[in-house]
């Protein structure tokens, strides 16, 4: 018998490959083994990924730091972990696309729009559009974020010398993942209440920035005067990049969609 992956000889009462620590599969494809290995890999209580979620609420300094420092088996590495959230975020959007059209429009139907006002209408057809475009390309802003994320926090804690760039790209996505899974798996359970749903997004910018600096406290092993220093400069540079995201969506919504042209032609009919 040979290991299917690396091709080594192996005695047939072998369950891993003792070169390569492949799993022997022996069966074929079932839809019980295939639910088998998906509960294994992600859902028993010795599993890497609810060690790593509990963890990076607990600890994470041992999470994003044992990684960094080479441990590699007792946690997610942080590109699965990372794609988690991204996968949760689709069914995120795929139950509102197919289930619940109007869970995000909560706070739309509590505006008292004056109908002579086009900028009224304005506002809120750019706030719908804005917060459609950032649900259906939600994937597409995680992964567009994370190199910036990761260019501020160097530039925030230049004189922490111990992680170049590309350990503070671990250290952010650690920390943007979880955050992801975090809110994503609330969104899911409260998509049928768009009160409820819209609440949870109220309160995840807070929550996104409470949580990133207690990952950069523990990490950096910051004391609070340092914490809040290197917090104020973080949001003036993040704050600074939102905006040019604004104005980059607004850009788009002008040139590459119809919310303009339609407000135009809504202004045009009172008009007359």
């Amino acid at each position: 018998m040979e290991c299917k992956n690396c091709n080594l000889a192996l005695r047939t009462d072998y369950s891993y490959c003792s070169n390569c620590g492949a799993k022997v599969i022996r069966n074929r494809i079932t839809i019980k083994n295939l639910w088998y290995d998906f509960t294994e890999r992600f859902f028993n209580l010795d599993n890497t990924f609810l060690l790593t979620f509990k963890h990076l609420f607990t600890k994470p300094e041992a999470v994003i730091g044992g990684y960094i420092n080479g441990v590699r088996k007792k946690y997610m590495n942080p590109v699965s972990y990372f794609t988690i959230a991204v996968f949760l975020g689709g069914i995120l959007y795929f139950i509102i696309q197919k289930f619940f059209p109007d869970a995000m429009n909560y706070q739309f139907e509590q505006m008292t729009i004056n109908n002579s006002d086009p900028s009224q209408k304005f506002g809120m057809e750019f706030g719908k559009q804005f917060q459609n475009l950032s649900m259906e390309y939600q994937s597409i802003f995680y992964i567009a974020m994370l190199p910036f994320l990761s260019l501020i926090s160097r530039i925030v804690f230049y004189n922490k010398k111990q992680f170049n760039l590309s350990e503070h790209f671990v250290i952010n996505i650690y920390a943007y993942a979880h955050m992801s899974i975090t809110v994503n798996s609330l969104y899911i359970l409260s998509v049928w209440n768009s009160q409820l749903f819209y609440y949870i997004a109220m309160i995840n910018s807070f929550t996104l920035l409470l949580y990133f600096s207690y990952v950069y406290k523990k990490v950096f092993k910051l004391n609070w005067k340092q914490l809040i220093l290197k917090l104020l400069l973080f949001v003036l540079i993040f704050g600074i990049l939102f905006f040019i995201i604004m104005i980059l969506t607004g850009i788009y919504l002008a040139f590459f969609t119809d919310t303009f042209k339609h407000l135009k032609e809504a202004q045009a009919m009172l008009m007359y």
